[in-house]
């Protein structure tokens, strides 16, 4: 069975890949409402978490995840189409120069940088353009697993990109630290559920596991935390713009409370939810370590 899956899953990655690309993200759009139908249940609950954490009513909450699920089913087509798209990919996403003189500023202390980052739409994409300015980055990801084939395409779409280095979560804490010391970029995922490692802290006013590394790194190496975020275009559904506004570990006192930090790296990431609701994996159960089923 997993066999033939994988087939499967190889075929249609081959015929997405020549497909034109609009014609592909109509696909994509196509494949997260055939998911939000497929899962419905889990679909259900993603409203419930809407409600619940931005105080919206259910026809707003439901307008929202299925806009959410589109964005999923195109974010994963990007995704598949990195090789065609890497090549162009300025013409796809922006990098402004306020962004870029940020991280500059951030790389110039010598302590390497820390890019916070969330599930907004497909953050290789972003990553890509980072590097293509002449940054190169190493991203703490968490594997797939029990995926039916799926891990092997996903890793081997991103080690086409030589200067994107990928950390195992699970056991990458030594290159982490290896890649700091030396002044290189790390890029960390904060809007994912920690379960029992994390500490608990709000998030849209809900009690929430939240990992605590990106502040007990910046405790130990100093290394500046950078927010990063990328936003789809409204009109234009193939285009983004990689965002980089402050030095966040700059702001007064960040670093000396642990949990007063993560609560702040939490604020930063609500506020691009609240502004573009839409765009966020509201599939991931954010809160599912501290209220289970109860949102």
């Amino acid at each position: 069975m997993r066999e033939v899956s994988a087939i499967i899953l190889n075929f249609l990655v081959k015929f997405i890949r020549i497909m034109p690309h609009r014609m592909a993200l109509a696909f994509g759009r196509m494949i997260g409402r055939l998911l939000r139908l497929i899962l419905w249940q889990k679909a259900d609950r993603c409203e419930v978490r809407c409600v619940a954490s931005l105080g919206v009513g259910i026809t707003i909450a439901r307008e929202i995840v299925r806009k959410s699920f589109m964005n999923l089913g195109m974010s994963v087509i990007e995704f598949i189409r990195l090789p065609e798209i890497k090549p162009v990919i300025d013409e796809y996403v922006d990098f402004p120069e306020d962004s870029v003189r940020v991280l500059r500023e951030a790389l110039s202390r010598g302590k390497g940088v820390m890019l916070m980052s969330s599930h907004m739409a497909d953050w290789e994409l972003a990553a890509i353009r980072v590097i293509h300015e002449g940054f190169p980055l190493s991203v703490v990801y968490t594997p797939q697993r029990n995926t039916g084939g799926a891990n092997e395409i996903i890793m081997g779409i991103r080690n086409q990109t030589p200067d994107m280095k990928m950390i195992d979560s699970d056991t990458g804490l030594r290159e982490i630290f290896r890649t700091l010391k030396a002044g290189g970029i790390v890029v960390i995922m904060q809007d994912l559920d920690a379960r029992k490692d994390g500490v608990i802290t709000k998030f849209f006013g809900l009690p929430a596991s939240t990992h605590e590394g990106i502040v007990k790194l910046y405790r130990k190496f100093h290394a500046p935390v950078v927010p990063v975020h990328y936003v789809r275009d409204r009109n234009n559904p193939a285009h983004h713009v990689v965002e980089m506004p402050e030095i966040l570990s700059d702001r007064d006192g960040f670093g000396d409370d642990l949990q007063a930090s993560l609560a702040v790296c939490n604020e930063v990431i609500e506020g691009w939810i609240r502004k573009r609701p839409e765009l966020w994996f509201w599939i991931m159960d954010r809160w599912e370590y501290t209220l289970g089923k109860k949102v």
